[in-house]
């Protein structure tokens, strides 16, 4: 069984719900735990900041746990292979279209990310539905399908609007609107 786990956002937030988003991630996994960092999402220049960032909130929110890090490739193939060789992935936010364009080039997603647990903040999590809104370009968008649901993270009361226009888009399907520091799991 998959495990999904979307975060609405701002994850780095040194907050009780990001840390309890963290522990969600690893904790039925035993030691030790490989976690696969992704960062396609974010500008190239920042990935080896936001990966060093990432482990650190890990770290804070698992003191005992044993936890190995691995920053994902650049390619394909080799980001490929490494999602064999790990338990868990964590995808971060920023450009959902960017990191969509690099996730559909990945041949037979689904099945590599099989038996893993898969957590995504933000564009990490948006990227995996059938449909979602993107706070940045306000825009609505087809994701990638592995979920059949519409996604709306940093989702507010004041965004109620716009979340009335992700139900009219696309299929007539479940809508998750997860707020900032905030999660679902989905296992699948």
């Amino acid at each position: 069984m998959t495990k999904y786990i979307l975060h609405g956002g701002a994850a780095r937030r040194d907050t009780e719900d990001n840390k309890e988003f963290f522990i969600e991630i690893v904790k039925d996994i035993m030691d030790p735990v490989n976690v696969l960092i992704v960062c396609y999402a974010k500008d190239k220049k920042i990935w080896e900041e936001a990966f060093e960032s990432v482990k650190e909130s890990f770290k804070k929110a698992l003191p005992q746990k044993h936890l190995n890090f691995v920053l994902a490739g650049h390619n394909t193939e080799g980001f490929k292979e490494q999602l064999k060789e790990v338990n868990a992935v964590y995808i971060l936010g920023g450009n959902t279209h960017i990191l969509q364009e690099y996730l559909e080039k990945v041949p037979d997603l689904v099945n590599l990310l099989k038996n893993k647990t898969i957590a995504g903040s933000s564009a990490g999590a948006l990227v995996f539905s059938s449909y979602y809104y993107e706070n940045d370009d306000d825009t609505y968008n087809k994701g990638l399908g592995i979920l059949p649901y519409k996604t709306f993270c940093h989702y507010t009361e004041e965004k109620t609007n716009k979340l009335k226009k992700l139900k009219g888009f696309g299929k007539n399907i479940k809508i998750h609107a997860i707020p900032e520091e905030k999660y679902i799991v989905i296992k699948k």
